[in-house]
């Protein structure tokens, strides 16, 4: 891939350092630019104390050594649209940013500037979790055979071309509670592979792509399925496509986002549906 540059959104504090340094790691392996931003309060453009240009020297002063071509950008505005804004002018094709927040007993909280630059962005947005030791080597990548998670499974593969791609799908079976019988299971469970198997035959799908891909399909809900599949196949990043349908959907964006990036302990990549 010829990757253009990287985003960063960074509100320079020190939770920031992980994504910062996954960001430089990344633009180092791809050889591309890297735009360092920091969106402030819109009421602070008009106070006298405060200086772009300095807050811009005062980041640069603090930034690590690097040969990365790094661009420290400072603006004012909502922060999820100017990010989202800012990647679009800059042709930026990921974004990084960290969690938002932890609350009393360590679970992430997503974040509504966080939340909304997922809802929006065109560039997937990568979540880093986990300070980085070196390149991603097993990437895990929920699906539930739409468009969406089509998408998704292409955009890692595109910004990772290295790592083996594991791919998930969870299923129920219907009206267990009711009928307890391994017909019914093993009838579900082939419907289940045929679906996978007729997912990877879409011609979406690169042979490149294809070679690269372990699917299976695990009976569970999605959170325990991940859980498993995660240590199973020691993946160190989760991909989620959003605006899905199912349960990876709700998963992606919706009531169960803080449950599941919550646990998560790896970085988590989220891949917006392109209409």
């Amino acid at each position: 891939m010829d990757h253009k540059s990287i985003l960063l959104a960074t509100d320079l504090s020190a939770r920031c350092d992980r994504p910062l340094d996954r960001a430089l790691m990344l633009a180092k392996e791809w050889r591309s630019k890297l735009v360092l931003l920091h969106v402030m309060d819109p009421g602070l453009a008009n106070d006298s104390a405060t200086n772009i240009r300095d807050i811009e020297l005062k980041i640069a002063d603090e930034l690590p050594k690097t040969k990365v071509d790094v661009e420290i950008l400072v603006k004012f505005g909502d922060i999820a649209a100017t990010i989202v804004e800012t990647a679009k002018t800059k042709k930026c094709d990921l974004i990084v940013t960290g969690v938002a927040r932890y609350n009393s007993i360590g679970d992430m909280i997503l974040g509504s500037p966080v939340d909304q630059m997922i809802r929006n962005a065109s560039a997937p947005v990568l979540v880093v979790k986990r300070r980085p030791k070196r390149a991603y080597k097993n990437i895990l990548i929920a699906t539930d055979f739409s468009d969406c998670s089509l998408q998704a499974l292409n955009a890692a593969a595109e910004l990772f071309p290295d790592p083996r791609l594991h791919l998930v799908h969870a299923y129920h079976e219907p009206y267990s509670a009711w009928l307890s019988s391994d017909q019914v299971a093993q009838d579900v469970k082939s419907e289940e592979q045929t679906a996978l198997t007729r997912f990877l035959a879409k011609r979406a799908i690169s042979d490149a792509v294809f070679d690269r891909v372990n699917g299976s399909i695990e009976k569970g809900d999605l959170g325990a399925v991940l859980f498993r599949k995660i240590a199973a196949t020691k993946s160190d990043l989760v991909v989620l496509g959003t605006h899905g349908r199912g349960a990876l959907s709700r998963a992606a964006l919706g009531s169960n986002a803080q449950q599941v990036l919550g646990w998560v302990e790896q970085d988590v990549l989220m891949v917006r549906e392109r209409k």
